[in-house]
Order: structure tokens, then sequence, then C-alpha cells
């Protein structure tokens, strides 16, 4: 069993490392590599894979340093007490299975940097293949009104708006922080005038806000809960402990959401307008059977595609 634990509650190592590396109101010089005796191991007992990322992430955020500009073997690095005590305080929150991305803070999600917060779940790599894909079909587009649904810290909309200058992002998220995040995040990228975000739960004919009602999309993107309630069970404790399960939580077949999305794209997509979805592996035949079955003459199933792992993951949709 994991113990949840907020970097408060390990301020008290900080302070403890000061006063062990202070001498007579001078602050000394640890070696990294002196720092980092015994963490690989401690990591290691700890479940965490990857440790030398791990460890690496952490000194180059200590350090305030790029990652790519630490040496891998650390050679002629130093931390004064301040940043070891922040250094030991980090990794025991690693230890206790807090996701990386929390610990630092911010998260670099393709070409821009976002903050995070514990309240919001994480994009994950694979998120970054999807929002590749959906900018390659739309690249050559000369104005591109977008929604996303369920948008989280903003990655999705804010690496498109990044990238692509045509592109003009709505979007409707239910967790209030999450909200307050995204909006942050546009402004922290300079990317505010182009994104317009709402808190609001989407229900069943209650798709978008009132003030949104009539509004029309060309794109509307959504990485929405997948995860089937009995699978709950065999996620990592980082997610568990740490995340918003909310942000996971896709029913007993996965599509609960999914589906308030196929309603909203048929009612709020332009003709010839698209949907995108990121969803679980086993999903795609099951929406193509969806859209055949229930939806023919308003949605049109285009595509899937696969992520870096081969497994069956993006779902391409036409309205008709």
């Amino acid at each position: 069993m994991f113990r949840k634990l907020s970097l408060r509650s390990l301020r008290l190592t900080c302070a403890f490392t000061q006063c062990k590396y202070a001498t007579n109101g001078q602050t000394s010089q640890v070696p990294v590599t002196a720092a980092l005796e015994g963490w690989t191991a401690k990591l290691k007992a700890a479940g965490i894979e990857d440790t030398d990322f791990n460890i690496k992430c952490i000194v180059s955020h200590v350090l305030n340093r790029k990652f790519n500009t630490v040496p891998d073997f650390y050679a002629q690095l130093h931390f004064n007490a301040t940043q070891l005590a922040d250094f030991e305080r980090f990794l025991e929150a690693r230890c206790a299975r807090m996701p990386l991305q929390h610990i630092i803070g911010e998260w670099d999600f393709m070409d821009i940097t976002l903050k995070t917060a514990p309240t919001v779940f994480i994009p994950r790599p694979e998120t970054e293949e999807f929002v590749r894909l959906v900018i390659e079909n739309y690249k050559d587009a000369k104005h591109v009104n977008l929604l996303e649904v369920g948008c989280g810290s903003g990655a999705m909309s804010l690496s498109m708006l990044h990238t692509l200058p045509q592109v003009v992002s709505t979007a409707i998220e239910r967790s209030k922080a999450a909200t307050i995040l995204a909006a942050e995040n546009a402004k922290l990228l300079g990317l505010e005038a182009r994104f317009n975000v709402h808190n609001y739960t989407m229900e069943e004919d209650k798709y978008l806000p009132e003030e949104l009602k009539d509004q029309k999309y060309d794109l509307i993107i959504s990485n929405p809960p997948y995860v089937k309630t009995e699978e709950f069970q065999y996620l990592h404790p980082e997610v568990v402990v740490y995340e918003n399960l909310n942000a996971l939580d896709g029913g007993s077949d996965g599509l609960r959401v999914a589906r308030l999305v196929f309603e909203l794209a048929c009612r709020h997509l332009h003709s010839g307008g698209q949907l995108w979805l990121e969803l679980g592996n086993d999903h795609p035949p099951m929406v193509k059977t969806i859209m055949d079955l229930k939806y023919e003459g308003r949605l049109k199933f285009l595509a899937s595609y696969n992520d870096q792992y081969k497994r069956e993951r993006f779902v391409q949709i036409e309205k008709v």
C-alpha cells in the first residue's frame, strides 16, 4: 500500500539536510555524484522504472538547467545545501510514487512547457502522437474552429495553437482546478487570445454551456476517460494514489463519455467536420460498430491509427 505524500510533508527532510551541510554559517558544496549514492537502489526498491531518467530529471530541475545540458555522469556538478535538501525531498516523494511531473511542477508536451498540478491528469507521450496526427491532417487548412472536450491542463489545444496559427480553440472541462490551470497555461504561452475554456460538465442533451449551444465547429478533439471501471485495480500507484481518477473512469465498457461526445459531434460539427478521439486499444472496432449501427447518415468512421506500441488507439470520424 502506498501512502500519498505531499511535498509539504517532506519539508522536515529539507530542514534536516540544510543543517547537516551548513558549517559556521557557510554552505557546503556537495558533488552531485556523492548526493546520488544509494538513490538508484531506493528507487528500484520502490518499483520505479527508468531510474536514470528520473534522477536526471530531478537533478536538472534542482539545478535549474535544461535536461539536455546536464552531463550523464554529472561531472563537475555540485549542490549547495538547499539544492541538496530539495533533491533528497523530491526523491523521497518519487519513492512514494508521486508522479515526476507533479514533483517538478511542469512538463514538456511537444514543443510547449505546461504547468502541472496534482489535481489535473498528466498527458502521456501517446497523446503527443495523437496531436501530431491531428496537426498533420490540418496543417494546410486556412482556418480551423476547434472544440476540445475535457482539456485538462490544455495540452492538446495549446500545442495545436502553438503549431498552427490558423486554429482558434474553445474547450470545456469538468474540473474547476483544471479549467484554471488550462487558462493559466494559455496565458503563460501567450495563446490566451485564441483559447477560451469553460468549466462545464457535459450531460445528455446538455452537451455545451448555454453560451455555446448554437456554435458549430470544424474539428472536435477529445481524450475522454476510457479506462474500464473494472481495470482500475491494475493501474500503477502513481495513477491510483495521485491522479484525478474522474479523468480516467470510462464506465463499464470505457465508452461512457465517448458516447456523449458522439452526440455532441452530431449537433456541433459542420458537415464535413471531423471528430478525433484518443481511446483504449480495444475501442476503435467498437466505435466503428457503433457508427455503423447507430449513426449511419450522421457520422462516418474514417480510420483508426496505432500508437508507438502498435496499439490501435486513435479514431477519426467525419460528420456526414
